[in-house]
């Protein structure tokens, strides 16, 4: 046992290697190629080319698929999309910090309020306004 190296020592021929190797998921061996993939969509290439030359070069990849991937890589590296819409307030709480009880007709209610003009009359209708 005099030539074995002690384990903190042991080269890592094995991980090194397995690092150079062409990686088994689609999306990991699109990501490894992804910013050539870039500079070709913005030096005015056809992505149904770009499949081609991925088919050629040893990726079997659907277009309908690659189609996909790249979606999801765009939308990954834009980052998370928002949980809420701007457009849809949160609720406000009382200042017990309870949350109010369940309105239905609450949006009904607070627009409204802010009606200016003509207000649509309670009640049934008058049948002598009626044509």
């Amino acid at each position: 046992m005099g030539n074995v190296a002690p384990s903190d020592k042991r080269p890592l021929f094995a991980v090194e290697a397995f690092a150079r190797e062409k990686p088994t998921q689609l999306m990991a061996q699109l990501l490894a190629i992804w910013p050539q993939v870039q500079e070709a969509l913005k030096a005015g290439h056809t992505l149904r080319l770009i499949h081609k030359r991925l088919n050629l070069a040893g990726v079997p990849i659907s277009y309908k698929l690659l189609s996909l991937y790249r979606g999801r890589i765009e939308r990954r590296k834009k980052g998370p999309a928002p949980s809420g819409s701007p457009s849809s307030p949160l609720p406000a709480g009382s200042p017990d910090g309870r949350l109010p009880a369940f309105d239905p007709l609450a949006n009904l209610r607070s627009q409204e309020q802010k009606r200016k003009g003509w207000q649509y009359p309670s009640g049934p209708p008058d049948e002598n306004k009626l044509f």
